[in-house]
């Protein structure tokens, strides 16, 4: 019984085998061959291999990577000291004390007749904006002082600085809360609480180093329970929860809310500062919450202002009383002294407020106001909110119903449009139902360019384009509210399009109600675009309480859950890796100052004037080999723009005022002044810097002119500045040529200058810029490069060959840009 038969295959031609097991075993005991002696072959050596193995495991990407291996290397140089991880761990808690820590501590909030317990976690406001103080880079940043645009040229900085000594200094809190889905599918979720220092220039505080947003709590999620689930008790218990939650994050702030407190600087000297919340960054959901108020389904939705529920289809004209924390306060008292019930929630509800008591009242009422601290939120209300969820959903309805060839061409006109820097290209969009704001602001953007074309204004088209046109005013309100700094006429421009937008939507309510009797156009989100300008005034630029940069941290969150947690009791391991972040980042930014200080002290030594500015207006970029004249006109001898290449060149060279020799470009010329042969250099990239019409920094254009650019011919077109005015044009071709050894930047462009006749109306309406590019095949000219302003993005339009849009939505300095033309135009 003990003994093994193996029967083979046929075709290995192996007789059936029977052996005793003992015998069987032995058969199959392997000796391996010798192992190689440089297994790690083609890496040069084991190390590389291990360091390129980490690298990949890892998943590091090209710059981390890079990172490593110049360390690997430098530790042949440095003493490297570090023996394992509980070396890094131990360094990073010896580190952690070099800025203020998180702390942890319990609340306890009553639910019915049990009292609940939850714990949360804070890094205190004090210390932590201390830290920033005593920053020496970060540190004398801080402003504490009409352009609007930062929060302190605003109008509630002023205010609230007025209520101060004279010698006091406010210290502006811009804090931000939200849920947070850590894990893919959301069943894991955290409460972040993100503070940013309002007295910071924005580039910094936006920004992702030590002065950017940063997360300052941890608050408790509370579980459903079914035994009080929808009811207005468990809906005050939740309320409190978070603001005796939040009270703990602020508690460090709340004394120097009212006598002020003094802290040594960056520069060692002790200031006085009061401080305050300034701007509360929240979606509506939120603001809800830390208003108190009881939401989209009470009397008096709005968080901000005290608009019956019923009205809030209307935008204008808004003349109704705003909320304050005195008379919120006041009111509580009131309701809390009724000992009826019924009568107390009257009370209560007569301005739609809970019972229970505001974090926030706890500051200095003075300088703080929960109700204006919160702000106009363009992400959750403008392009999630009122565009996303509402208008955009409608029009994709609406030419729905129109057929489907209509939807075809609707995305057909969108794949159209051409390519542009930062701006998503869509090749479809009227199957998206839900997206990012990101893709939801482009397609906002370039909506009116691509749908036009479907919807004229005229039989079963019409509604749609009386929305399409709806969608336009919205979008330049958009525009103005995306401003990164306003002057009183910008935002009387914005005060204007809102009221032309109000009216507009006002009229298509009124006409979708046959075809859309179902549709609700009173809710919150619509109504809170009203506030929208007054915040502005009140606190700068959107840019400072827009929600879009802090939800953009809940990104790193996320990262730490998944790779830095056991997920079990994760909030105390996430917030330990972020502080370790913080210091990282400190540490490096540390590191980096000794360093490019060496580097300047080592530049400054062997040549002190290294330190050249490199101020220009117009740059080629990938160079391309020299080539001929007559190479050129070969190359495109089925492109009518390079006709007669040379001849048009010859001509322009020797108008140039500063070519004072005469140059002869054609191919009988024995004397040319051209070197080379007359060769050129071909160019495929131009930057463009240019004086921005809204901050009136130098912003740039990173334009293309190449046949494959990422696998796409890309000729962007610019806006050319001449003697008799601008004009819009197409690039074909970049080069340099020199004369009398000067060289010369020179574009062959395709000018878009061919009069366009009587504006049309759908152009008044939806506010269009046409151009209409020169009918002859052969119409090109040459320019100088210096001659170029900015790039600019044409639309092409469908209902007429040759004609284009300019598109004056991508950015806010085109959309001022075309402002000041059509206004000299007198449209």
């Amino acid at each position: 019984m003990d003994d093994i038969r193996t029967e083979f295959h046929p075709h290995a031609r192996i007789a059936t085998r029977v052996e005793a097991f003992s015998d069987f075993t032995r058969h199959h005991h392997y000796e391996p061959p010798r192992p190689e002696c440089q297994p790690w072959l083609p890496f040069g050596c084991q190390l590389d291999f291990e360091v390129a193995e980490l690298a990949h495991e890892a998943a590091l990407t090209h710059e981390q990577t890079t990172r490593l291996i110049r360390m690997v290397r430098r530790s042949r140089t440095e003493d490297f000291t570090l023996t394992n991880y509980a070396d890094v761990r131990n360094m990073w808690e010896a580190a952690s004390h070099r800025l203020t820590p998180f702390e942890q501590d319990t609340i306890t909030v009553p639910l019915g007749d049990k009292d609940m317990e939850y714990t949360v976690y804070f890094r205190p406001l004090w210390e932590w904006a201390v830290d920033l103080l005593r920053h020496p880079i970060i540190g004398p940043h801080y402003s504490f002082v009409r352009f609007i645009d930062e929060p302190w040229t605003a109008d509630a900085f002023w205010e609230c600085q007025s209520q101060m000594p004279p010698d006091a200094k406010p210290l502006a809190f811009i804090l931000y809360a939200d849920k947070a889905k850590l894990s893919s599918f959301g069943r894991e979720k955290g409460y972040p609480v993100i503070a940013r220092l309002a007295n910071l220039p924005v580039a910094i505080r936006n920004g992702n180093g030590v002065g950017g947003g940063r997360v300052v709590g941890w608050l408790p999620l509370i579980k459903d329970d079914p035994k009080h689930r929808g009811t207005p008790r468990f809906a005050n218990f939740r309320a409190a929860v978070w603001h005796t939650a939040f009270k703990k994050v602020l508690a460090s702030i709340v004394p120097p809310s009212t006598s002020g407190q003094w802290a040594n600087c960056w520069d060692n000297i002790a200031r006085l500062f009061y401080t305050l919340v300034l701007i509360l960054s929240a979606d509506y959901e939120e603001q809800a919450i830390m208003s108190l108020t009881r939401g989209v389904m009470s009397n008096f939705p709005c968080p901000i202002c005290l608009i019956p529920e019923d009205q809030l289809s209307s935008i204008m004209p808004h003349n109704y009383p705003l909320r304050t924390s005195q008379a919120t306060s006041t009111l509580l008292i009131e309701a809390r002294a009724e000992h009826r019930k019924g009568r107390r929630e009257a009370i209560l509800k007569s301005q739609a407020i809970r019972d229970v008591d505001n974090a926030f009242h706890d500051m200095n009422h003075k300088t703080t106001d929960v109700h204006r601290a919160l702000s106009h939120d363009r992400l959750h209300v403008d392009i999630l909110g009122f565009f996303g969820d509402h208008m955009w959903s409608e029009l994709q309805l609406l030419i729905g119903l129109l057929g489907r060839d209509k939807v075809a061409q609707v995305d057909e006109n969108f794949d159209a449009l051409p390519r542009w820097r930062n701006l998503i290209h869509f090749d479809a969009v009227m199957a998206i139902t839900f997206t990012d704001g990101s893709k939801y602001e482009v397609i906002f953007k370039l909506l009116t360019f691509a749908a036009h074309a479907v919807l004229p204004n005229a039989g079963e088209s019409k509604l749609a384009y009386l929305l399409l046109r709806c969608i336009r005013a919205y979008l330049e309100v958009d525009r103005y509210a995306a401003l990164e700094v306003h002057t009183t006429k910008t935002i009387a421009a914005g005060r204007a399009a809102l009221q032309e937008f109000s009216e507009l939507m006002d009229r298509y309510i009124k006409k979708s109600e046959a075809v859309r009797p179902d549709k609700s156009w009173s809710f919150p989100k619509k109504h809170l675009v009203a506030h929208l300008f007054d915040d502005i005034m009140a606190k700068g630029a959107t840019r400072n309480y827009n929600t879009m940069p802090n939800e953009k941290c809940h990104g790193p969150l996320k990262a730490s859950y998944q790779y830095r947690t056991n997920f079990k009791d994760v909030a105390p391991q996430i917030l330990r890796a972020d502080h370790w972040s913080l210091v990282s980042e400190f540490i490096r930014g540390r590191v980096d100052e000794l360093d490019a200080y060496n580097t300047q002290m080592a530049e400054d030594e062997t040549d002190p004037d290294t330190n050249v500015p490199s101020n220009f207006h117009v740059r080629f970029g990938s160079k391309q080999p020299k080539k001929s004249l007559e190479t050129i006109e070969e190359q495109h001898v089925d492109n009518p723009s390079f006709r007669h290449f040379r001849r048009k060149l010859n001509t322009f060279l020797n108008a140039l005022p500063a070519v004072t020799q005469h140059v002869n470009m054609l191919p009988s010329d024995n004397h040319s002044h051209m070197t080379h042969s007359k060769k050129i250099t071909e160019f495929r990239f131009l930057k463009v810097n240019y004086e921005s019409l809204v901050d009136f920094c130098q912003t740039t254009d990173y334009l293309r002119c190449s046949p494959s650019f990422h696998n796409f011919p890309r000729y962007d077109c610019v806006i050319i500045n001449t003697t008799t005015g601008v004009f819009f044009a197409q690039l074909l071709f970049l080069f340099t040529c020199n004369v009398n050894s000067t060289p010369y930047p020179i574009a062959l462009v395709r000018p878009y200058d061919a009069p366009v006749g009587r504006r049309l109306q759908k152009d008044k309406h939806l506010k269009f810029w046409r151009v209409r590019q020169q009918p002859r095949e052969t119409a090109s000219e040459f320019i100088l490069a210096e001659s170029i302003i900015r790039g600019v993005a044409l639309a092409p339009d469908p209902t007429t060959v040759g004609d284009f849009l300019v598109m004056d939505t991508i950015d806010s300095d085109i959309f001022l840009r075309m402002k000041q033309m059509h206004l000299a135009a007198g449209h």
